[in-house]
């Protein structure tokens, strides 16, 4: 579905060309973002559902941290911290 832009969207795009653009339906108080469709083809893979689970890239982010050098026993003291 293809819906036209009345004027009010169109300057609220004009002011902010890179988007998004925040618009609230009255009745509901649902807010929907506006966004360029070139812009929305770049994140549209972010939105859609995948296999992917976080803890598969565990093991890469434990191995990214020791070379990082959080595996040294002197980090001990921040996980005091915390």
């Amino acid at each position: 579905m293809t819906v036209k832009l009345n004027e009010e969207l169109r300057q609220a795009l004009a002011l902010a060309p890179e988007g998004p653009v925040r618009v609230v339906d009255e009745r509901s108080n649902t807010v929907y973002v506006l966004l360029r469709e070139d812009a929305y083809e770049r994140v549209k893979s972010l939105l859609e559902e995948d296999d992917f689970d976080v803890r598969d890239a565990y093991p890469l982010m434990d191995t990214v941290a020791a070379q990082e050098g959080w595996a040294d026993p002197e980090m001990d003291r921040y996980d005091i911290l915390s």
